[in-house]
């Protein structure tokens, strides 16, 4: 019963746009302690709405009405837990058009955590642009159509204001996702971003503009005493580990991007379209922004390393105030464009935060464009996209020509249309070899190369969105910040993964588990305390073993939906592009053959070979059945 849960609010919100109703029902305690919440939550929820037929219609149409969008958290959301401060946001992807999700920080979650809801699950589709306003289990459905077209500071702002409360927390969508580029995004707390998959193209989808909340409720959690424990026992273990003190002060002072030269060293942050790892990478690092421009830091709720970032820069002689950059930005327009110009980065960063934009897939999609061209393929068939832009001022290292892109994409204008597809479908349109095109299941390949460690490539290939580093950090592992060994998490031959296959499944359910807590995977305590945090929670008093079920069972379910969806074993593929030998950089001459892995991997997820489905035995030893 929903009265004996603790650690939730024990409802999830129905929200049918299409009628203007909405419903409310509990969570089933069962159900919360097979899944968390967070994207296991979702997950199940989606495989619960969704039939057979509606696989089908949603193969051919993401942006059908019965696409499920959630909102949700989980139960150490905003608890004492380091770096609890998360939401997640969870749908079938437009761009990749199998499962998608993602999660974001800031204070959003706060409110969402303290709405009376666990989860908000959207669907159908409003005639008129509106907004959802959520306060004290109260839901209004305002008019946004003086909001269709203002950017997501805007939004942000003007809703707070009509509502008269500096208080209430809001996420939006911006321009791009109002003309459904395929990997647009949605905006929380200014700057704060569900940045993958598209999300806010299904939303926009919808014609909602955003969520605001005013949550004011209180969830009572089972020991907040053996939290403060925890945290005390943590402090203490790190006192004297040179590795984790030092990555948590870099973060501390530069941000996300204090990678930036650390992976060029290890031949991890790509350049120039995914064919070099070696630039002037000091030109761009945090430090060097540091050095260039006022930077301020912040956190998210309840952070206890502040890795968020504000920089002050001039821009057409005003000075404006912009969030981050984040390295997977900077290394996204920066060195994959063969930009190294710092002013056109970071306010290209700003532009995608200002138009509702993944940085990643954005940046990956204009350097496509630039190898392209500069390597003489296609271009007869690029020409016939061009409008305003001249085909001889596409290439490298153009940063006017970077920010006209990505005003084009964001409005879809001219060769921008193309571009907001995606790269899997610029292949296509371009009639390029679609090897060339830098994915994995429709999703763009991140910063981190899987040249340069196996178990990231491993990782790419099985993961449950497509090739993302957040749903496994593997090259935290080999850096040696991330480390259970008793899991086979640990470090070993960067060219090789051979003997640790599992470690890369075990690490995707120990992130599947954050993404469903939900926590961010910057603070990785020891297991014990990771359990420990949740049981404090929750009650639930898991164990090693039940609570990486909960993992193993959720990664599973998102499978089965992808499988639904169309995908099997010959989409767990790295295209041509990003498996050719590089020779120069630190992964000079290293050969990535991941296929004996792969069967081993799929050995260990109890996934048959030939159609890439879990097992019937593997998915009734996790309780997985179906309607």
């Amino acid at each position: 019963m929903t009265e004996n849960l603790i650690g939730y609010n024990g409802k999830i919100l129905y929200v049918d746009l299409s009628n203007k109703k909405w419903e409310i029902k509990d969570l089933d305690e069962q159900v919360a302690k097979n899944y968390l919440g967070g994207t296991g939550l979702s997950a199940k929820i989606t495989f619960d709405m969704l039939s057979e037929e509606d696989y089908d219609t949603l193969k051919k149409d993401p942006f059908h009405q019965i696409n499920p969008l959630i909102f949700a958290t989980g139960p150490v959301t905003g608890t004492i837990r380091p770096s609890s401060g998360r939401y997640t946001v969870t749908g079938i992807s437009p761009l990749s058009r199998i499962w998608g999700e993602g999660s974001s920080g800031g204070f959003f979650c706060i409110s969402l955590r303290n709405s009376g809801f666990d989860a908000i699950v959207i669907t159908g589709k409003s005639n008129t642009p509106i907004y959802l306003y959520i306060h004290d289990k109260e839901i209004e459905f305002r008019n946004a159509s003086t909001y269709w077209g203002k950017d997501t500071y805007e939004t942000q702002e003007l809703i707070k204001q009509e509502l008269k409360d500096e208080k209430v927390r809001v996420a939006t969508i911006g321009l791009a996702a109002e003309n459904l580029v395929k990997y647009a995004s949605i905006i929380n707390d200014e700057g704060r971003a569900i940045g993958r998959c598209g999300l806010g193209a299904l939303m926009a989808s919808k014609n909602l503009k955003a969520l605001a909340i005013a949550g004011t409720g209180r969830i009572k959690i089972a020991d907040s005493n053996v939290g403060i424990e925890m945290i005390k026992e943590a402090e203490k273990a790190v006192f004297g580990d040179l590795v984790a003190s030092i990555g948590t002060l870099l973060y501390t002072f530069y941000g996300t991007n204090s990678y930036l030269d650390i992976g060029m060293a290890l031949g991890d942050t790509p350049g120039y379209y995914f064919t070099e790892t070696e630039f002037l990478a000091e030109r761009l690092t945090g430090k060097t922004l540091r050095e260039e421009y006022p930077v301020f830091d912040y956190g998210c709720a309840g952070c206890t390393i502040k890795c968020g970032k504000q920089t002050i820069i001039m821009d057409d002689n005003k000075e404006i105030k912009v969030d981050g950059p984040e390295y997977e930005s900077v290394a996204a327009f920066g060195p994959l464009c063969g930009i190294f110009d710092s002013k056109h980065v970071i306010l290209a960063h700003h532009l995608c935060n200002i138009y509702g934009m993944d940085t990643i897939s954005c940046g990956v999609s204009i350097a496509f464009l630039l190898y392209l061209v500069e390597n003489k393929i296609g271009v007869e068939k690029v020409k016939t996209y061009l409008k305003e832009v001249k085909l001889e001022e596409i290439g490298w290292g153009k940063g006017d020509l970077l920010l006209e892109l990505i005003n084009k994409i964001a409005k879809r204008d001219g060769i921008g249309n193309i571009l907001a597809e995606g790269v899997r479908e610029m292949a296509y349109k371009f009639e390029v070899n679609p090897e060339l095109a830098a994915h994995v299941k429709g999703l763009e390949i991140p910063m981190h190369d899987p040249r340069a460690f196996a178990g990231q490539a491993l990782s790419y290939l099985t993961c449950c969105i497509g090739a993302s580093h957040e749903k496994c950090d593997w090259f935290s592992t080999e850096l040696g910040t991330v480390q259970y060994p008793r899991l086979k998490i640990k470090q070993g031959e960067r060219s090789s993964i051979k003997g640790r296959e599992k470690g890369v499944m075990s690490l995707q359910d120990i992130r599947a588990i954050d993404d469903s807590a939900v926590n961010c995977n910057f603070k990785n305590p020891s297991l014990e305390h990771f359990i420990g945090h949740i049981n404090a929670a929750t009650g639930f008093n898991y164990d090693r073993k039940s609570l990486l079920m909960v993992g193993e069972r959720i990664n599973n379910l998102k499978r089965v939906i992808n499988c639904k969806l169309g995908i099997s074993r010959v989409d767990d593929k790295l295209p041509l592009h990003n498996l050719q030998i590089l020779k120069s950089g630190k992964t000079t001459n290293v050969k990535i053959e991941l296929e004996e892995n792969l069967k081993k991997y799929y050995k260990a997820r109890g996934w048959d070979w030939e159609t890439g489905k879990p097992t019937n035995e593997k998915l009734e030893e996790l309780g997985i059945t179906f309607k």
